[in-house]
């Protein structure tokens, strides 16, 4: 799966087709957000969007398309353009993977130094959820919008919105 998420990441394109559909679907605010991520965090988003809403087709009920696809495109806006490098980025990846507790705890905001930077890209890795929670109250999202996002990465909890299951579940295939 991490190998599969690496060549995406490096080989990371968004079409002329996809900018017109995610600022067809985002409020220019909600946009300005979106394209201060990196390319592969936008492809990721616009992947899981779209995985998020066939997912949504085989529910029963009511779902929130619109809530839907805009949680989805900004669920990881907290990852700004440049904040991290991508070879802190594999390394926190791959930390994770051994030593998760450890990377969580270690992860400190702020760069500087190489190892501020590690610490840094840490800390985007475990709370990018809240930073992008935070950057969609700067720009007053709705309150169901902020929670989705904040809540993408957690268990799923009894009675939660239908919305922030299904795109838990579309983030985790991919």
């Amino acid at each position: 799966m991490r190998a599969k998420q690496f060549w995406a990441a490096i080989t990371a394109h968004i079409t002329i087709e996809d900018s017109i559909w995610v600022n067809g679907i985002l409020s220019p605010r909600e946009a300005s957000l979106f394209w201060r991520m990196n390319l592969p965090d936008q492809q990721h988003a616009i992947r899981v969007a779209k995985s998020a809403i066939a997912l949504a087709t085989r529910v029963r009920g009511d779902v929130d398309t619109e809530l839907l696809l805009r949680g989805a495109l900004l669920h990881d806006v907290g990852k700004v353009y440049g904040d991290v490098s991508t070879a802190d980025k594999v390394l926190t990846v791959i930390g994770h993977k051994f030593a998760p507790r450890m990377m969580r705890s270690w992860g400190r905001e702020g760069r500087g130094s190489r190892i501020d930077n590690l610490r840094h890209a840490c800390y985007v890795y475990f709370h990018h959820p809240r930073r992008s929670a935070e950057f969609l109250q700067g720009i007053g999202a709705e309150e169901e919008l902020v929670e989705i996002v904040l809540h993408h990465h957690e268990p799923m909890a009894h009675g939660e919105r239908i919305e922030l299951t299904l795109l838990r579940q579309a983030d985790e295939m991919h």
